[in-house]
């Protein structure tokens, strides 16, 4: 079995190109082949896995990358295929025309997503196509697979939920690495891209309702983005500058979250979030925003975690003061909970899709 991995881009600390690595990891692992293919010409960093160029950006890139990635599949010897994010699964479904590929085609991403250009009836279209060849179609949240079922109810057949990689051995042991130095001696954490699309700005109006309060710590929001300049532009206008730091783009961000008193996602949309899996399995607590589709789906319901309503900036204010009172749990009683997610689960349940 040869696996290429079949990517857009490969953007530092993207929640995408994590788990796509981790689960690259796991099946070098179980002794297959595994190649990665980023047509804009990013390096990902998987040990062991061949690294092979794209065409580059734009129309003409993702042209120039159809023809590459056609060739590859034939020099290489490519079986099994995974592509994620809508550019890579269609420069995957043209380069595969014909051939006897097993293709998966994921879906991270909630349908209605305001940061993403393509609408709806455009992503109907697409994943049309998609369902129209021999491949599979994964979701990754169990929202998103019923979500893409209602969508094309003629093709559910082959629409497939899988679970993202994300908790591994390496996980826990970047997490027992040392934490940088000049940190307050309690925090909250936020963690993501700082785009719209993640709330920070909502949650740095919900964090100034309640920092005068003397029982709430300090906020680290790690993380880089376009938003930076104007969200610490925000906080110096809320007057909380001095109780909130922004990191930046940290390699290893699990020792933070795994000593952080709460573990904050705020967003508007999400696929199946994975920094709140990879909290509770360093036993952080968490508090959500009741987003489309996966902090429910993953905080059962609200009993491994806090839901509070989206874009709503006193109901995340409550939320917050209210986890003041909530104990760390401890890593061995969440295993059960977060199994699923773990690489091994993972890599299992492609090969299952595949089998099929």
């Amino acid at each position: 079995m040869h696996i290429l991995f079949t990517l857009k881009d490969f953007k530092e600390g993207g929640g995408v190109e994590r788990v796509q690595q981790r689960l690259a990891e796991q099946f070098l692992k179980d002794g297959q082949r595994v190649s990665v293919f980023v047509m804009n010409g990013e390096t990902p960093d998987v040990a062991g896995a061949p690294a092979l160029d794209g065409g580059g950006n734009g129309l003409f890139g993702l042209i120039k990358s159809v023809v590459l990635l056609r060739r590859i599949i034939r020099r290489e010897g490519v079986t099994h295929l995974i592509s994620a994010k809508e550019q890579a699964n269609l420069c995957t479904w043209f380069a595969t025309l014909g051939s006897g590929c097993h293709v998966i085609y994921t879906r991270h991403t909630a349908l209605d997503c305001s940061e993403q250009k393509t609408g709806v009836h455009s992503l109907r279209l697409l994943y049309a196509l998609y369902l129209c060849g021999s491949g599979q179609v994964v979701a990754v949240s169990h929202g998103l697979h019923q979500a893409l079922a209602r969508l094309m109810p003629w093709g559910r057949q082959r629409i497939r939920y899988c679970p993202n990689a994300v908790v591994t051995d390496q996980l826990y042991a970047a997490a027992r690495g040392p934490l940088p130095k000049g940190l307050p001696r309690e925090y909250w954490i936020a963690v993501g891209r700082l785009i719209e699309l993640k709330g920070f700005h909502l949650l740095l109006e919900a964090y100034a309702q309640v920092a005068s309060n003397p029982l709430v710590p300090d906020l680290m929001i790690v993380g880089d983005g376009p938003m930076r300049e104007s969200l610490i532009d925000q906080a110096q206008r809320l007057g909380i500058a001095r109780r909130v730091t922004f990191t930046g783009h940290l390699g290893n961000p699990y020792p933070l979250i795994r000593h952080a008193r709460l573990l904050i996602l705020s967003s508007f949309y999400e696929g199946q979030p994975t920094v709140l899996i990879e909290a509770l399995a360093l036993g952080t607590p968490v508090l959500a925003t009741d987003c489309p589709s996966g902090p429910r789906e993953l905080l059962d319901n609200g009993r491994l975690g806090q839901l509070v309503r989206v874009n709503d900036v006193p109901d995340l204010a409550r939320g917050l003061e209210q986890s003041l009172d909530l104990a760390a749990h401890s890593a061995r009683s969440m295993a059960h909970t977060v199994n699923p997610y773990t690489s091994e689960h993972a890599a299992q349940a492609y090969y299952q899709v595949w089998n099929l």
